[in-house]
């Protein structure tokens, strides 16, 4: 038997930390003396106390541990709390990781514009309010003050004709951004305290409403101060933030009006005062396309490699518009009929190269050419055309799966990963997707890469 300052010391763990595993019942001592209360241990109790305190280094509560060690848990149960508390600890690090990004992101800031930022924005957890509530639509930008002031009337002479108690400012429900200059959509609300008797629901077909708003439990908000005409910049200091961040915006935003009744009820020239801009978001969700490899249950997000590639001379299909009504997979079903008649071919390597379209198209359209690069330009079939693609350095993505999810992993790389990553795309605003032997039409296995070209 062993005293407990021997047994501590063989540990190296401390007298107090046995006793308090003792009291717990997480490691007992083998031995108590009845008239001394020496505490004794056995050397066979060692395994068990290493165990113990690999399992805490681990970030297992002594609960869990406890349960972990006395109730014979089978080996694939205990397979899958170390697999929950990895992926406990993998969201933590990605939390610390993201704070880190925001720190990176301050600090560029800072050096770019040689201030703090104008507009701060904190995550709030917003409670769920009851609000009396009214809309209306405003037919022009000239009709908005005089439909504001209509509602501003409506809800105030209903909250007193329902003796309700106003509980925090009014605030503007903004469903739709950017604001639209005709038939917009006007929505105002008051919080209130509902007293016996009313519920949500009430007023019938009234364009006044008792409605019950849900929390939030990631809101982003900017405090802005200024002039209406300039709230604008707010959002987009707001929208600037999801994207660096990694966030979406999943609901109607809010103009919360902290001075006064709210800039609605004032002359267009006066200020605003204190304006909350809040903006309810979450998580941005990786699609498919764009997950490497799944280890024990963890998503591991796709990163793009980088090369440097030589300017090249290619030949093939061309079309300009928005994919409206899938022109590009048309145009790719001409183009592998029409391959073959390409001379002087290098490689067997095909490319969708996506160019910025010339000052005359429409607004949105870009020029698309299905194409094989050549070693020289001679006989170009008809109706086919030539395109030389300079030297760039890209940033290399791998679209994995069927072409339906394509558009995601787009939407992914420019609204996700670039705002993250801190680089600029080339002005050209030039990308192109490959396609070699790995490319399979229709198969859940396929792959090809998207290359994006970015500033050096």
């Amino acid at each position: 038997m062993i005293r407990i300052g021997d047994f501590s010391k063989l540990a190296y763990i401390t007298v107090k930390t046995l006793h308090h595993y003792g009291e717990i019942g997480l490691l007992r001592p083998a031995h108590i003396d009845r008239y001394t209360g020496y505490r004794y241990y056995a050397l066979e109790q060692l395994p068990r106390l290493n165990r113990i305190l690999a399992l805490k280094d681990l970030g297992f509560s002594l609960e869990q541990i406890a349960n972990l060690l006395d109730e014979e848990l089978s080996l694939g149960e205990m397979r899958g709390m170390l697999r929950m508390k990895q992926l406990e600890l993998t969201e933590r690090v990605d939390l610390e990781q993201m704070r880190l990004a925001q720190v990176e992101l301050r600090l560029r800031q800072i050096e770019q514009e040689g201030q703090l930022p104008k507009h701060e924005i904190a995550l709030k957890e917003i409670p769920p309010m009851m609000v009396l509530a009214a809309k209306t639509i405003a037919a022009s930008a000239a009709a908005l003050p005089e439909a504001w002031r209509s509602l501003q009337m409506l809800l105030t002479h209903n909250l007193e004709r329902a003796r309700l108690k106003m509980v925090g400012p009014w605030f503007a429900l903004v469903a739709d951004l950017p604001y639209a200059e005709n038939d917009q959509a006007i929505e105002l609300a008051i919080p209130v305290q509902v007293r016996r008797g009313l519920r949500a629901g009430d007023w019938g077909n009234s364009l006044v409403k008792l409605r019950e708003l849900d929390a939030v439990p990631n809101m982003a908000s900017s405090i802005y101060e200024g002039e209406h005409a300039t709230l604008n910049l707010a959002y987009t200091a707001l929208y600037a933030w999801t994207k660096a961040n990694a966030y979406q915006i999943v609901g109607p935003c809010r103009e919360v009006y902290l001075s006064g009744m709210g800039i609605a009820f004032k002359k267009p020239d006066e200020s605003s005062g204190f304006v909350e801009v809040q903006c309810p978001v979450e998580r941005t969700r990786v699609p498919i396309s764009v997950i490497s490899t799944q280890t024990y249950g963890k998503e591991l997000v796709m990163q793009p490699k980088f090369v440097t590639k030589p300017a090249m001379t290619v030949v093939g299909l061309s079309y300009v518009g928005k994919n409206e009504n899938n022109e590009i997979p048309q145009l790719w079903g001409q183009w592998n009929m029409r391959a073959g008649e390409i001379k002087n071919r290098t490689g067997f390597c095909a490319y969708g190269a996506c160019f910025a379209a010339a000052e005359s198209a429409g607004e949105g359209e870009f020029e698309y050419v299905a194409c094989i690069e050549v070693s020289e330009i001679a006989d170009i079939p008809d109706g086919m055309l030539m395109r030389q693609i300079p030297a760039h350095k890209y940033a290399v993505f791998t679209h994995k799966g069927k072409l339906h999810t394509l558009p995601d992993t787009y939407k992914y790389i420019y609204e996700t990963w670039l705002p993250q990553s801190g680089l600029e795309l080339h002005e050209d605003k030039f990308d192109m997707e490959l396609y070699d032997e790995r490319f399979v039409l229709d198969s859940d296995s396929s792959e090809f890469d998207i290359l994006v070209a970015i500033k050096e």
